[in-house]
């Protein structure tokens, strides 16, 4: 809880009824008989070799690849990821610079991890519409507007749903003035931050999800889809998977993204192997940021 976690003393002596000295001494002792060990390890050092293979191999411009833990949590190792593109994002930004932005945990966690820093005619722009409950900080609107206030950026948001009920309705909306101007903005992107969203994870997908209409769920997963960028979905080769929700998504498209100078995919887990491979197969992303676990499956393809 301590570690893992991030549990402070008191709030680790709240939960298991405990004094806080108590729990002090029991952590030392963690330590002291080495069921806790804390080691500093240099990534760059470790993973040079491993992320030069990845880019020579799929041409890419560049790999950040953070050590795997099996003992961690999903949660911290999204956190890990996460906070090495915040780093990526922090380190490469350029005044001047479009970001647009997706959604989802991963991103979540790249924004939790951001520092400020002040910056100069830079553009956040919401490339996707809102997908799950507004006030989720993994919505892509709270997403945009978070970066936004990090960088000091102008800020446009796309002012409709991720996904629509029909096609009826998208042709509406499309139509709709504040819609036009958010549209418009996404050939100016020079860089596009997303996550790698696995078939099998995504909770749009989820059987019991309230955000694709009945019928959706089970043509994408019977395709032979294995993930997305931005709702937009492709199979382990790279080639797009066409669908029902193509034609009631509200968002940047897969031509749209290929024609972007610098595409940053964002995903780890072994879980998450296929979707980067068919996102490296389909030219998709020329930066990825992942877990040495994955990474090494992802190379031996």
């Amino acid at each position: 809880m301590y570690y893992e976690q991030e549990y402070n003393q008191q709030q680790i002596a709240n939960r298991l009824h405990l004094s806080r000295p108590k729990v002090s001494r029991l952590l030392k002792q963690a330590r002291e008989v080495g069921i806790v060990q804390i080691s500093v390890v240099s990534p760059t050092e470790n993973f040079i070799e491993l992320e030069k293979n990845l880019e020579e191999k799929f041409g890419l411009k560049e790999v950040l690849i953070v050590e795997t833990d099996t003992q961690a949590s999903g949660k911290v190792l999204k956190k890990q990821i996460g906070t090495a593109a915040a780093n990526y994002l922090h380190r490469t930004i350029s005044n001047g610079d479009t970001i647009g932005v997706s959604w989802g945990t991963t991103l979540e966690a790249v924004i939790d991890a951001l520092p400020p820093k002040q910056t100069e005619d830079t553009h956040i722009v919401q490339a996707l519409g809102g997908v799950g409950p507004p006030e989720d900080k993994a919505h892509t609107t709270d997403i945009s507007r978070r970066l936004s206030q990090l960088l000091g950026s102008r800020l446009t948001l796309l002012p409709a749903p991720g996904i629509v009920g029909s096609t009826n309705a998208k042709e509406v909306l499309l139509d709709d003035r504040q819609v036009k101007v958010a549209l418009s903005t996404f050939p100016s992107i020079n860089r596009l931050f997303v996550g790698l969203g696995a078939i099998q994870t995504n909770p749009v997908l989820d059987e019991d999800s309230k955000e694709v209409p009945p019928g959706l769920y089970k043509e994408i997963t019977a395709s032979k889809a294995v993930g997305d960028i931005a709702l937009r979905f492709f199979d382990v080769e790279g080639n797009p998977v066409s669908s029902t929700l193509d034609d009631l998504t509200i968002g940047i498209t897969i031509d749209q993204i290929k024609a972007i100078d610098t595409v940053v995919g964002i995903a780890g887990g072994v879980e998450k192997r296929e979707v980067i491979l068919g996102a490296l197969r389909g030219k998709f992303i020329d930066v990825l940021i992942t877990d040495s676990r994955t990474a090494e499956m992802v190379l031996e393809g």
